[in-house]
């Protein structure tokens, strides 16, 4: 017959087992997760360099036609070319209240949507220079970009036609669906 010492020590072997398996285990699931992560972020991190170059080209596409056009004169400055709807885009502050309605506080998802309320491609609003202007397009992927130019003194300050805020949205789709997008705002000054 064995003694009650004996069999204590003979369960607590087994627990260290299962304890150590049990360690094994976790740091298994913690491996398996990681790596199968790894290409979720890498292919966010793609979409988002994508979503910069359609941005990138949607600056150079637009500093080549301003420069045409203040070249044949038919730009004398930036006024009259800046956005101004939807109403309040250009004011950051409202009656000394912060402006939701301020560019710099909506997401550029927010901002193609209020572009193109109804959908249909077409922008109802005036004075973009580009509205989802396709870059490049693959049998998955679409990336396109639209560009704008702000009154850098709407909401306040010295009234300057000769500079604007250049702003250019990059955009990478799968379909319908928005995967990525990326924003660039450029002083621009003539």
């Amino acid at each position: 017959m064995m003694s009650k010492g004996r069999r204590h020590e003979n369960g607590s072997g087994l627990i260290v087992v299962i304890l150590i398996v049990a360690f094994l285990a976790g740091i298994g699931l913690s491996l398996l997760t990681l790596t199968s992560m790894s290409p979720k972020v890498s292919g966010s991190l793609r979409y988002h360099e994508e979503a910069f170059n359609a941005a990138e080209a949607g600056f150079d596409a637009a500093r080549l036609l301003i420069q045409d056009r203040m070249s044949s004169g038919q730009w004398t400055s930036f006024d009259g070319h800046y956005l101004t709807q939807p109403t309040g885009i250009d004011l950051p502050l409202v009656l000394d209240s912060p402006n939701s309605s301020y560019f710099r506080r909506k997401t550029d998802q927010e901002l193609l949507q209020a572009f193109d309320p109804n959908g249909d491609g077409t922008p109802d609003v005036a004075n973009l220079l580009f509205f989802n202007q396709t870059l490049a397009t693959s049998a998955d992927f679409q990336h396109t970009y639209t560009v704008f130019l702000i009154n850098d003194e709407a909401g306040g300050g010295t009234a300057d036609a000769r500079d604007a805020l250049l702003v250019t949205i990059g955009v990478v789709r799968a379909g319908n669906r928005i995967l990525d997008t990326a924003r660039l705002e450029i002083l621009l000054g003539y």
